[in-house]
């Protein structure tokens, strides 16, 4: 791979030489499959547009480019890998080779070196999308890296403002960057919860305008609602009731409800001052907030308020119809999570914990398999998120009553995730893990009814000794603390990128 100075903006870029990776019917097979699963969630590119360039090759000849598709390739190749494909159109045999890796190392080739010169959007897409690849490969250093490489670009050459994008932006790019950052946006809270880290995209710091509820067949360069000359995604629009009802009407909702959650986790994070530094300076700003029955009451007013087309998964014979549904299914998730997040925050009951678990439970249940299964690892991290979540209800102690139904919980929790992993290359073996978990706490609680049948008075010191028993508890079933080393299992059990060691 020869690689020569880096065109200027709006110069065609025939002076690099791309290596040859896989075959062009192979890229635009893989292209297909990301515009089927991954797109609904985190759509980088406008479909049309990226079609065309990749079809005339313009990958090859363009390095920014070329390292966005292959990220792009190295993700679909994940996916299929791991069965996560909603059609029954592929073939995963004739889509195996090169692997997914080989893609990913293509994509990091291509990655400008240094610190020089601006990157380009499609570096941005490029790091944006092995980020998400390196959650498949289930590891999170890795999945770090890109994302501050990413942060790290939108920083110097300012994704978070449009009033310093270049003048020349056009109305596709316009709408991909938007595109870009709020689904960057989404994930950096959503990677702070799933592995404790900071979340560097702040909604406050924010100028960026939520992207345009239409379809990519209704945005081109000559203005909105004027589809190109041929149609690939839906109808033209027709009126406003048609926009309700474009699928990036609920991802903007999505959107909405993260950064609620951005803020929730502000709360979340205040109320564990064991890793925090506190100061003197605490007290100028206050710690109040929202209450989060205010906040439950603004976020099931906005749910209401959706079409209800988001709030159902009918059977989908067509892409957009798939998209939508996609919608539902992280709709779903999102709200059981913030409301999840809330609850841990002010230290709620068990009952409203194992409430909201449940509820989510039940939510997917009515989501096709296919959707589930198609959004792949990082449903599984979100679900682990609530599971830990779930499970921080036993460092304070539980009574044997409770605890059976927090144990009802966790093996629906079980049953779903198993259903989810059949087939993943890197993160097979969740749903086994808590299983065991369970097993060992059950032979806890065991253990601990013996104690108290044989010895009550004993076991009663002991739990007055160590346990502040809430107001809430059925004081007549005997209290019980798991042992530490089953709360570090409990972490463990819920760690789907342990056996990757990272």
């Amino acid at each position: 791979m020869v690689e020569r100075p880096v065109k200027k903006r709006g110069q065609a870029s025939q002076t690099w030489d791309g290596p040859e990776v896989a075959t062009q019917a192979l890229v635009m097979d893989l292209m297909e499959v990301y515009f089927e699963v991954v797109y609904p969630i985190f759509p980088f590119f406008h479909q049309p547009t990226t079609v065309r360039r990749v079809s005339r090759g313009e990958h090859r000849t363009n390095r920014a480019f070329f390292g966005a598709i292959m990220a792009m390739c190295a993700i679909s190749s994940a996916r299929v890998r791991d069965g996560a494909v909603c059609s029954g159109q592929w073939d995963p045999a004739s889509l195996s080779e090169p692997s997914s890796e080989t893609f990913f190392a293509a994509s990091e080739q291509a990655l400008p070196k240094g610190t020089t010169g601006a990157a380009e959007l499609d570096d941005l897409r490029a790091y944006a999308a092995l980020s998400i690849t390196a959650i498949q490969y289930g590891q999170p250093r890795t999945m770090r890296h890109y994302l501050g490489l990413y942060h790290t670009s939108v920083e110097t050459d300012f994704l978070h403002d449009e009033t310093h994008w270049p003048k020349d932006t056009g109305i596709v790019e316009t709408e991909e960057r938007r595109r870009l950052f709020w689904s960057m946006y989404t994930l950096d809270v959503y990677t702070s919860i799933m592995w404790g880290g900071v979340i560097r995209s702040r909604e406050a710091q924010a100028n960026v305008t939520y992207p345009k509820t239409l379809n990519d067949s209704e945005i081109s360069n000559a203005g909105y609602g004027q589809p190109p000359s041929v149609s690939i995604d839906s109808p033209p629009l027709t009126s406003d009731s048609d926009i309700q009802l474009r699928w990036l009407h609920g991802w903007n909702f999505t959107t909405d409800l993260y950064r609620i959650l951005e803020h929730v986790v502000d709360h979340f994070r205040r109320r564990r001052p064991e890793h925090r530094l506190r100061t003197h300076i605490d007290g100028i700003f206050g710690q109040d907030s929202v209450p989060g029955a205010t906040v439950l009451d603004a976020i099931l007013g906005m749910y209401k308020a959706l079409p209800a087309r988001f709030k159902e998964t009918p059977p989908a014979s067509e892409a957009i119809g798939h998209r939508l549904n996609f919608q539902t299914a992280n709709i779903a998730a999102t709200i059981q999570l913030v409301r999840m997040m809330l609850f841990a925050a002010e230290d709620t009951t068990v009952e409203q914990r194992c409430c909201v678990a449940s509820e989510l439970l039940q939510a997917f249940a009515d989501v096709p398999v296919m959707y589930l299964r198609a959004i792949s690892a990082p449903l599984l991290h979100h679900l682990a998120g609530i599971g830990n979540l779930l499970g921080s209800v036993f460092e304070k102690g539980l009574p044997e009553s409770l605890y059976q139904h927090v144990r009802t919980v966790l093996s629906s929790m079980v049953r779903l995730l198993a259903s989810l992993e059949v087939g993943l290359y890197c993160t097979a073996g969740a749903s086994s893990r808590i299983h065991r978990l369970v097993e060992s706490i059950d032979e806890y609680v065991k253990s601990q009814r013996q104690l108290a049948e044989e010895s009550p008075q004993s076991l009663a010191q002991v739990q007055c000794e160590s346990i502040a028993v809430p107001p809430y508890m059925d004081t007549n079933s005997p209290l019980f603390l798991l042992p530490p080393e089953l709360l570090d299992d409990w972490s463990w059990a819920f760690d789907f990128a342990h056996a990757d060691g990272q």
